[in-house]
């Protein structure tokens, strides 16, 4: 009799997904809620018929977007990524869609095996039209101050204490090391359209969106630069640094080490 693996042998899959956030409630599944987690785990128990469990690389707000979001998930697939792929974009996209599958070793994992992140936010000066505001966050300013803005940026970059960035400790903040290495913090203007990109090995509760909001003050003209990186330095959350709104904010992308996801 023949032993060994059998071929029902389950693999892991790696899977990056884009999304609307407008209409759920975040990414993490919660009772009587309608999240991306909770959606994705239905298409996949339809698919093979049995709860499936999935695994994210982190977790995003409510009204938060995503181009970049992974998550993994071990199952028999029989047949080729791509397949599993089209099967999981079959029907209503519901504002949900599967860029990328791939199968990866069984020890990797989304958010472990993750060595940074990408967020972008996005911002118009003044109004913008109705449907484009789900996605920007678009006030009636007349201007931002962008140099102002990219000199915060640069003074507050780097390996440092970033609780000042974070949520309350009434959120979850006491459990999440403060100290965090931001590699990138970048200003992009082209029109009336402002995008900040952030990249940093890992990101406090809200960070990024307090980040934003205190660029943004700044470049109203109502804090220094100055005065943002003293806030950084004091390590206190005030309300002086607002948390910017989710609409505007994407999560870009999910740096892993190209020799992790080989099997």
């Amino acid at each position: 009799m023949k032993t060994g693996k059998t071929d029902l042998t389950e693999e892991r899959f790696l899977v990056t997904v884009a999304y609307d956030g407008s209409d759920y409630m975040g990414w993490q599944i919660q009772n009587n809620a309608h999240t991306v987690e909770g959606e994705i785990r239905a298409r996949l128990s339809r698919i093979f018929k049995k709860p499936v469990v999935i695994h994210g690389s982190g977790r995003t707000d409510a009204g938060v977007h995503s181009v970049g979001q992974t998550f993994h998930f071990d199952a028999f697939w029989r047949h080729s990524p791509k397949k599993l792929q089209d099967a999981l974009n079959t029907g209503e996209q519901a504002g949900i869609l599967v860029t990328r599958i791939q199968r990866v070793p069984s020890k990797f994992h989304a958010r472990y095996s993750s060595k940074g992140k990408r967020y972008r936010y996005e911002i118009n000066i003044g109004f913008s039209l109705p449907w484009k505001a789900r996605y920007s966050l678009g006030r009636d300013w007349d201007k931002l101050d962008v140099k102002a803005m990219r000199r915060a940026a640069k003074l507050i970059m780097g390996k440092h204490d970033f609780r000042a960035f974070g949520a309350t400790h009434s959120q979850g903040m006491e459990t999440e090391r403060p100290v965090k290495d931001l590699r990138r913090l970048s200003i992009i203007s082209k029109g009336k359209r402002i995008t900040v990109v952030t990249e940093a090995d890992g990101y406090l509760y809200k960070m990024v969106r307090r980040l934003v909001g205190g660029l943004l003050r700044v470049g109203e003209g109502k804090m220094t630069p100055e005065r943002l990186l003293a806030y950084r330095e004091e390590k206190t959350i005030t309300s002086e640094v607002p948390t910017a709104p989710a609409r505007g904010l994407f999560m870009d992308k999910v740096f892993y080490d190209p020799k992790s996801l080989k099997k």
